[in-house]
């Protein structure tokens, strides 16, 4: 141990060599009012307790930072002992901390042998949209995976990665949601996962010498 409530790297890598695949992995979920510096704070308590991050997912809504961890320690910890101590480092930004542990039958896939898609629907904003477009979803076996909406002003964007059940077509998701958009002024677009980023992700641009300008002569902005 190298202080309070923290813990040396090479204790963690003895314990890692002992536990050899014996890993815990949990979710940890904070949320605060946005300041500066939560992510220091949260990811510096979760290494000092010698543990990884797998993944995170982090954003601020209307003011308010949420992150959501997947972390993963050489062994198990108590989820409402490893909250307090996050809490405890971060009391300053006055943190809502969840932990729980991920257990080894929730990490089957709920759609097995499933394909990535993006879905985006675009419109008019209405209440009940988000519940409409998952209901289609949901009656086809369609598992959401990553969701972001926003309204600004009368326009509602919805944007979200799911996987579909090898036996559903693409076509047939559109149609659904197609459907339900006829009648609340939404258009809903599905492209695979491969389509997709090969269209948005930004490829190299090819830029040419410098342009050298002659006497006196100004060069472009």
């Amino acid at each position: 141990m190298t202080g309070c409530g923290m813990i040396d790297p090479t204790f963690v890598s003895i314990l890692s060599s002992l536990f050899g695949s014996d890993m815990s992995t949990y979710i940890v979920t904070v949320t605060a009012a946005d300041r500066v510096g939560i992510v220091y704070s949260v990811a510096g308590t979760l290494r000092d307790q010698g543990g990884n991050i797998l993944e995170l997912s982090q954003t601020v809504m209307r003011g308010c930072f949420t992150i959501i961890l997947a972390v993963e320690f050489p062994g198990p910890r108590t989820p409402h002992q490893l909250a307090e101590i996050i809490a405890e480092r971060g009391k300053r930004f006055d943190l809502t901390v969840a932990v729980i542990e991920m257990k080894d039958e929730a990490l089957e896939p709920p759609v097995p042998n499933g394909e990535r898609f993006i879905l985006t629907v675009l419109g008019g904003d209405g209440i009940g949209n988000i519940h409409g477009i998952a209901g289609c979803l949901a009656a086809n076996g369609v598992n959401i995976v990553d969701l972001h909406a926003r309204v600004d002003g009368a326009r509602f964007s919805l944007i979200m990665e799911a996987f579909l059940p090898p036996d559903l077509s693409p076509g047939t998701v559109r149609a659904e949601l197609e459907r339900f958009g006829r009648d609340h002024g939404l258009e809903a677009y599905v492209q695979h996962e491969n389509i997709f980023l090969a269209t948005s992700e930004p490829s190299p641009v090819r830029v040419g010498p410098a342009w050298k300008p002659q006497g006196d002569a100004v060069a472009p902005h």
